[in-house]
């Protein structure tokens, strides 16, 4: 028995086989296990009953001179919320969203990492988020083993002139103050001449364009320290840097998370160094220092995130040096300038439907390793693979615009399986100035929790969280009434049972299924 993720040696997990009508059960108590089989060869079927699901295979073959290994599949079951978008052709999976908003996520024993439950995410632009039959549409789907509290949701559009990149300032960061989220307008972007790694491997061409060439972490920590690598990091030579220019960093990449297992994991372990990137400017020829600012890390799922420099290199500048332990997978690192005057206008637009139902869960897309975890929103079954899910009292099924309407404390409450569907109107979108260039962003304001053991309060969806209830009072402190409480009686009347997560009616395709899960 080898365990990757939810037990490491497998005791306490159960061990089903089927042969030939001969149907055997043991619970793992030492290793290793002994099973008689009896004159048997093959096994119809070999089942190990892991903490997180249950995996096993058919047609097995037997040798009773050699160990038959037992090996846990490490499929991701937590995360964030997946989104998409209409693309004229689909609906194309864009990221996931407030992935820097966990609930009663534990960084270490006893603390919570600090959750910021505002973002802005982009989703694309006319030429990729297009309107059917005069309605532009998202889908925020919970996918995993999760339930997501979201307070409000908005379309951003954002028109500007060409020429210019507008990123959002949101990302991942170690913890509190979170600055507020805004747009930033860039232009005249600094070529960069050469990347290599700190070992002098050349990777300039993987990093000049958002292309899917991505340079990644060259050794990763074990299974159960997921989302850590061993530390690492890459040189930036941008040319001569002009340091009185308002510089900012621009990098596009993702982060595997590592979730409440592994966070616990690495915080037992006092070797390991502080994951987040760093930033080191080269002030002389071998002679590094290091930039007073916070990197972060992108919030999940691909994303851009900006670092400023303005004011924060010193004269004299050649290169620049970024190192980390995370697992994040960059695909391009850029260096552009703050756009003075930039005309920029950026408009929010209310939902003019806002639809929740039961959906199911996506099948994954077979891609390399360095591409994040990705859905297919064609390829859906009703099913998932894990057996428990936050349990209690989640959002009925129907109109809900009510509740995402604007930040109220009034909390849709989606789980396992569920699916909103956004529409905005485009009638309701702002004309666009002659010559701009029109692009779309989500924003979005709520908190995510996993039902990782490990989590506070993971087994049930309960207690509702609320802005500035302060992260390590989680399940704690008593949520105070607002008035908007009034919206929870009126639409979270729909029971999940927290274990055996199934669709009762089989039968019926998946939009239609009623809302009862056993």
């Amino acid at each position: 028995m080898v365990g990757n993720r939810s037990n490491a040696s497998g005791i306490g997990c159960k061990i089903e086989i089927e042969t030939d009508g001969l149907r055997l059960i043991r619970t793992v108590e030492r290793l290793p296990v002994e099973v008689g089989v009896g004159k048997h060869r093959k096994l119809d079927s070999f089942l190990v009953h892991w903490f997180n699901w249950s995996q096993g295979s058919a047609e097995v073959p037997v040798n009773c001179q050699e160990p038959l290994l037992a090996l846990e599949l490490t499929i991701q079951e937590g995360s964030c919320p997946y989104l998409y978008a209409w693309d004229g052709n689909g609906f194309r999976f864009i990221t996931d969203i407030l992935g820097a908003a966990p609930l009663g996520l534990p960084i270490a024993v006893g603390r919570h990492i600090e959750a910021d439950p505002e973002e802005l995410v982009w989703i694309g632009d006319e030429q990729t988020f297009l309107a059917k039959e005069g309605v532009f549409q998202l889908k925020i789907t919970e996918e995993l083993r999760e339930v997501l509290y979201l307070d409000e949701a908005k379309l951003v559009v954002v028109d500007h002139e060409p020429g210019v990149e507008v990123h959002p300032t949101d990302k991942l960061l170690p913890g509190k103050p979170f600055p507020p989220g805004a747009l930033m307008t860039l232009y005249q972007e600094h070529r960069l001449r050469r990347a290599e790694t700190i070992e002098g491997q050349d990777v300039t061409s993987a990093l000049r364009t958002v292309d899917g060439q991505r340079v990644s972490p060259p050794k990763l920590r074990a299974p159960h320290l997921r989302g850590l690598a061993e530390p690492h990091g890459w040189i930036l030579d941008f040319g001569p840097l002009d340091t009185s220019k308002p510089l900012v960093l621009v990098m596009n990449g993702w982060l595997r998370f590592g979730g409440g297992m592994a966070n616990i994991a690495a915080s037992l372990e006092s070797s390991l160094p502080f994951p987040f990137p760093t930033l080191e400017a080269e002030v002389s020829p071998g002679i590094w220092t290091t930039v007073d600012v916070t990197v972060g890390a992108p919030a999940g799922k691909t994303k851009t995130i900006v670092v400023d420099l303005d004011g924060k290199l010193a004269a004299g500048t050649s290169r620049l040096r970024l190192t980390g332990a995370f697992e994040i997978h960059w695909d391009r690192i850029a260096l552009m300038e703050k756009k003075p005057d930039a005309q920029t206008r950026i408009t929010f637009i209310q939902p003019s439907e806002a639809d929740l139902h039961f959906r199911g869960f996506s099948a994954v897309q077979y891609l390399p390793s360095d591409w994040p975890l990705t859905p297919d929103y064609d390829r859906v079954t009703a099913n998932s693979y894990w057996t428990i899910t936050p349990g209690g009292w989640c959002t009925r099924y129907g109109d809900v615009s009510e509740l995402i309407t604007e930040r109220d404390e009034g909390l849709l409450l989606m789980n396992s399986g569920d699916e909103l569907t956004l529409n905005f109107a485009a009638s309701s979108l702002p004309s666009k100035p002659l010559g701009s260039v029109r692009e779309f962003f989500l924003y979005a304001d709520g908190w995510d929790k996993d039902s990782d053991f490990h989590v506070a309060a993971g087994a049930q969806v309960e207690p509702l969280p609320f802005h500035g209830m302060g992260d390590q009072r989680y399940t704690l402190v008593k949520r105070p009434p607002f008035p908007s409480d009034e919206l929870h009686r009126k639409y979270n009347t729909r029971w999940v049972e927290g274990k055996g997560l199934r669709q009762t009616a089989t039968s019926q395709p998946a939009p239609a299924f009623d809302g009862f899960i056993k």
